[in-house]
């Protein structure tokens, strides 16, 4: 039994975990996410946190009413703050601002270790977080974007390697997507348009657009 909508963005999500992997599920929530990912036996532990009581608790009863409460600890935590890195082996972020989830990594430099494994998902500014991941260290292993309740959304698996890679803003954009999967088109194309209207009070944007509306044009 699946409690994730299937094709969902946390199902994608849930995807992208490494098998055996100790979780971290920064921003949880309702808990469903690691729920999911050890009622199926994809890992063994995790950590459900939040900065805010009140999902918490409603993450235990969740975690109380599936029987996983010797595999699921909750713990209050701003981030990552009060999560130690020794703790884990991968990192969800998801259902939250780019900018937040970069400032969440950026307080943890504990975690800039080759051995984690972040997956981000990003609701707005896929972007700045892209170009924060290559600035300092980190490198896009794959991506992927999913069509959840008529919104597209991208979904990143990431990894610290210690060395800066060079980004422009339409590398950070596109990012690992593939545009000829339908998806990441559909997310692409949502981009574009919201670049085209930042172009008009910036014309600096517009070779970014064309640059966006060839490279779809030309997968379709």
């Amino acid at each position: 039994m699946s409690i994730l909508k299937p094709q969902g963005r946390l199902s994608l999500c849930a995807d992208f975990v490494r098998e055996g992997s100790r979780l971290a599920d920064i921003g949880t929530d309702h808990g469903y996410l690691p729920i999911e990912l050890c009622m199926s036996g994809k890992i063994p532990s995790a950590l459900a946190c939040d900065i805010n009581p009140l999902p918490l608790r409603s993450a235990e009863e969740n975690i109380t009413r599936f029987g996983l409460s010797k595999k699921i600890q909750t713990r209050l935590s701003d981030g990552l703050k009060d999560v130690s890195a020794d703790e884990v082996d991968d990192v969800v972020i998801a259902g939250m601002g780019g900018e937040l989830i970069r400032d969440i990594l950026s307080a943890a430099p504990s975690f800039k270790d080759k051995d984690k494994h972040f997956v981000l998902q990003p609701m707005t500014h896929h972007e700045d977080l892209v170009l924060w991941l290559y600035e300092n260290g980190f490198v896009i292993d794959r991506q992927e974007a999913t069509l959840d309740e008529g919104k597209y959304y991208t979904v990143i698996s990431a990894r610290f390697i210690g060395k800066k890679t060079p980004c422009d803003l339409y590398t950070a954009v596109v990012g690992k997507l593939d545009p000829t999967d339908e998806n990441s088109r559909g997310f692409l194309s949502r981009v574009l348009h919201n670049y085209r209207n930042k172009s008009k009070g910036d014309p600096a944007l517009l070779p970014l657009v064309k640059q966006l509306e060839e490279r779809i044009r030309e997968a379709k």
